[in-house]
């Protein structure tokens, strides 16, 4: 009786810890690619001159990540995956931070000081021609 009860235990033991490594390991991830898409709508490059272009890539690592690239013109903007001939400016960042950051700034909790504490902490690092941020602030001076 004692090792029948035993062994049940152990089963049940068993199966609990595999279900928790099942699900941790396999937990689903939002792939960045949805956001950085979303993001392509917010912005109205309208500002840009005709023929003109600017790149954005966001180089994600880790679960869900990947290189996206946002690519503006006068006439709008495009997301593509991969790499790109053309780079202004890259953002690199894991994919998980990078979700992060993008649903606390959906939920207005984002502010400057946050971004200053993942540059200094090395979790977001940028490459490039920072000027090109100067697309973004327009749009948000346009539209507030």
């Amino acid at each position: 009786m004692k090792t029948g009860l035993f062994t049940l235990l152990k089963v049940i033991g068993l199966s609990l810890l595999g279900l928790t490594l099942v699900y941790t390991i396999w937990q689903p991830i939002l792939p960045s690619r949805f956001l950085v898409k979303g993001m392509a709508g917010q912005i109205d490059p309208g500002n840009m001159p005709e023929g003109e272009q600017k790149v954005v890539r966001f180089d994600l690592s880790g679960k869900g990540g990947g290189i996206y690239n946002l690519v503006a013109r006068k006439d709008g903007v495009d997301m593509v995956e991969g790499e790109t001939d053309q780079v202004d400016l890259v953002l690199y960042m894991e994919a998980k931070d990078f979700n992060n950051m993008v649903f606390s700034l959906a939920r207005g909790k984002a502010d400057e000081s946050m971004f200053m504490r993942l540059t200094i902490a090395k979790v977001m690092r940028f490459a490039g021609d920072m000027g090109v941020f100067e697309l973004l602030f327009k749009n948000e001076e346009a539209n507030g």
